[in-house]
């Protein structure tokens, strides 16, 4: 007796360690998954990264070690490892996601496209909205057109920092001026959840200085630009946004006025851009007082990543900027670049190339002078403050110098341009396939757009230039209204004596031969589809093929998306590649209206809508027409055909609704069969045998038919079931196990539901 209840004490101990540790695996995979939703990455990677060495061939494991380290490891190509085997199984619609935004870091921006615009058909609305998938579509189209053509860095440092103080390593003059801390500056109490916004500072102490920095807008919740007066040493202007040309329903931040006072550079979100923070200047435009649109600095100055705080010299001739491309939290690289606008622009052949060119690697020796940039030994009273009328902002440079610059640097990326032109047709004459023929002569119209452009802003800076030359030679005055210097004459006497200025004289300009080539589409290509919205690379509407006006448009309910009313025609450019693109415009009136894309369901067109608002058109909103005439959105969705719902469902009279019981954090079994025409009346019939909460269901994947049958909540359940039906069907019915609505090993999901 004392032998049987020691043998039966020693069985009850070991069932209770067995019970405690399958307690414990459950309780660590729930844990793994909460940490998942909460982006607690690294707690999740742990657990998933130690089961997947036990199943390294499970899907649902290489998905979420990938999903982790996508967070964690700034390589792409190691999270890109495991989401590419995931995506070949059952795992989450959502591992194109990531592997878009996996391949997007990775440079390799056309197959980022291809995965998120998979995705993007099978997201809901809600997956949309949340996961801002437009905007990572936009990205990776906007990085295939600026990562085209580039210009090699010339790097003379890279060195990480905390990001606390990074700005601490721009070292320059100090008469320039430093980088503060926008909470220090002002005695405000600092926020940890805020942004970190940096303010700087001129060395020159200045009657109403201005100062430019980041703060949210209380009215979106974004990050937007900000300028303030000091009106004393105690007193201040109110803070002024810089508005809707600067500012976008993004995050804009790192602000930096030249001191040429008419170039401003900044980080946005908001604008045309490859991802994360991407770096702009805008120049501010003296005539009509306000700023020019902003421009992007390029790859590889931007990245995928965040690119911060671009501050150039004084001289325009070295330069600083920050990125997170190579460092992680709470780290940053910071960067000290050549800047030279002599530099040829270069064609990218691959992805390779990007990824070297992005390094940013040192190739150029340091100066002399280590850490610190040669200021421009300019006169006395070159960056003298101008006295402006009106509402006209401080500046530290006159208009004349400010247009100056930006004519030459204008002329100087136009002549960079003809030289790509010549070679690009060296090799249009030298090919003879048509349809390269007809891709080169693509790039060439659109450098040759682009060169006019260029051009055309140089010549109105020119202009401007001579009209300020010729108005001090008719005054016999000096350019700048407070440069005049006291000089004695021989009679010792003090007369006010005109600074001597340096009068710049335009070089001839080279004439640019315009020979636009038509493309010729050879063989049976299919024409093209004005249904759908795309972000074209290269436009399709030009001087020889313009936005069609008045078109007619196919019967029956269309959605289009309305971009704005124009009072004239406008240049196809300006709409940034969205294609295709239509105008209406009545003949009694001047005004024409511009829309963009074509769409036979409103849900379609409001998926597109974002897209559309993301190139600047922030006021767009879609329109409906019947048969070519406009009607009111609501008429439009009663008449719209709604598609078939190709996914059945066949439930028992008296099932009651288990989707919350589905929902929880449990383990659950499926069934799962192919099936032909004739079998499924078999399954239909046999589903009043299984247990009362389980639901059957039908699906069609490519040619092919199966039913689900779910859920149950053990194996064995299952695998009695399995047993009915194999008696009925003759194809294989196998057993899956899912937890949180992925699928798991089944011999994991035994050992712990066992």
């Amino acid at each position: 007796m004392k032998k049987f209840f020691a043998l039966f004490f020693s069985l009850f101990i070991v069932f209770a360690i067995a019970n405690a540790q399958v307690d414990k695996d459950f309780d660590k995979l729930k844990s793994a998954y909460l940490h998942i939703q909460n982006e607690n990455y690294q707690e999740a990677y742990n657990y998933f990264k130690e089961v997947l060495n036990i199943y390294p061939k499970e899907p649902i494991y290489n998905y979420y070690v990938g999903r982790c380290l996508f967070f964690l490891d700034k390589d792409p190509m190691v999270s890109l490892k495991y989401l590419r085997f995931a995506a070949t199984k059952e795992v989450p619609e959502d591992v194109y996601y990531f592997l878009g935004r996996a391949y997007l870091n990775n440079y390799q921006f056309d197959k980022a496209l291809e995965n998120l615009e998979w995705f993007k058909k099978r997201a809901s609305k809600k997956q949309i909205r949340e996961l801002e998938l437009d905007n990572y579509i936009s990205m990776a189209q906007n990085g295939l057109y600026l990562s085209k053509y580039v210009k090699k860095p010339l790097v003379y440092s890279k060195k990480k920092s905390q990001l606390d103080h990074f700005y601490e390593n721009y070292i320059f003059d100090e008469q320039v001026g430093t980088f503060v801390d926008k909470f220090d500056f002002f005695s405000l109490t600092k926020d940890s959840v805020k942004e970190q916004s940096i303010l700087f500072v001129p060395g020159l102490k200045t009657e109403h200085e201005v100062f430019y920095f980041s703060d949210i807008n209380e009215k979106r919740g974004d990050y937007d630009i900000y300028r303030i007066t000091r009106l004393s040493d105690t007193s201040w202007s109110e803070p002024e946004n810089l508005g809707d040309i600067i500012n976008t329903p993004f995050d804009e931040n790192y602000p930096y006025l030249h001191a040429d006072g008419t170039t401003l550079y900044f980080a946005s979100k908001g604008h045309y851009g490859m991802g994360g923070y991407d770096l702009y200047r805008s120049s501010w435009n003296w005539d009509k007082q306000e700023w020019t649109e902003p421009e992007n600095l390029d790859f590889p100055i931007n990245s995928p990543f965040d690119d911060i705080l671009f501050v150039p010299s004084p001289n325009k001739k070295t330069a600083f900027f920050a990125s997170n491309r190579e460092a992680v939290k709470p780290n940053i690289m910071v960067y000290k670049l050549k800047l030279s606008s002599a530099e040829p622009y270069i064609e990218t052949k691959n992805h390779e190339e990007l990824v070297e060119l992005s390094k940013l690697m040192v190739n150029i020796s340091a100066e002399s002078e280590k850490g610190r940039v040669v200021s421009e030994k300019n006169k006395p009273d070159q960056y003298e403050l101008v006295k402006l009328k009106g509402k006209e902002s401080i500046l530290y440079k006159t208009k004349y110098d400010s247009l100056l610059d930006l004519a030459i640097q204008h002329q100087l990326k136009a002549d960079s341009l003809k030289w790509i032109i010549d070679e690009k047709r060296m090799v249009f004459e030298n090919t003879k396939e048509g349809q390269e023929r007809a891709k080169i002569s693509t790039i060439i119209i659109e450098l040759e757009r682009e060169i006019y452009r260029l051009q055309k802003d140089a010549d109105n800076c020119y202009a401007q230039v001579r009209q300020i030359e010729q108005a001090n030679l008719a005054s016999q005055k000096s350019i700048y209204e407070d440069g005049k210097k006291t000089e004695k004459s021989d009679k010792n006497e003090t007369t006010e004596v005109p600074v001597k200025t340096n009068v710049f004289v335009e070089p001839v300009q080279d004439s640019i031969q315009k020979s636009y080539l038509l493309m010729v589409n050879e063989g049976d290509d299919e024409p093209f589809s004005d249904y759908g919205l795309r972000i074209e690379v290269l436009a399709i509407y030009h001087l020889k093929n313009s936005i069609p006006v008045n078109k007619i448009l196919p019967e029956g309910i269309v959605y289009m998306i309305q971009l704005g009313v124009f009072s004239s025609e406008k240049n196809p450019e300006v709409f940034k590649g969205l294609t295709p693109l239509f105008c209406i415009k009545n003949d009694n009136s001047t005004n024409r209206k511009y829309f963009a894309g074509m769409f036979q369901y409103l849900a379609e067109a409001e998926k597109n809508l974002p897209i559309v608002k993301s190139k600047g058109f922030k006021d767009a909103f879609v329109v409906a027409f019947n048969s070519n005439k406009p009607i009111a959105i609501k008429e439009a969705v009663q008449l719209e055909s709604v598609k078939n719902n190709p996914t059945q469902k066949v439930v028992n009279k008296n099932s009651i609704d288990h989707s919350k019981k589905e929902n929880d954090l449990s383990i659950i079994y499926v069934l799962k069969g192919q099936i032909n025409a004739n079998d499924s009346m078999i399954v239909i019939n046999s589903k009043a045998n299984l247990p009362e909460n389980t639901d059957l269901y039908f699906q069609k994947k490519n040619e092919e038919s199966f039913f689900i049958i779910k859920p149950f909540l053990s194996y064995d359940e299952a695998s009695i079931a399995r047993t009915k039906l194999k008696d009925l069907i003759k194809s294989e019915i196998e057993i899956h196990a899912y937890f949180a609505e992925n699928q798991i090993p089944l011999e994991q999901a035994r050992k712990i539901t066992k």
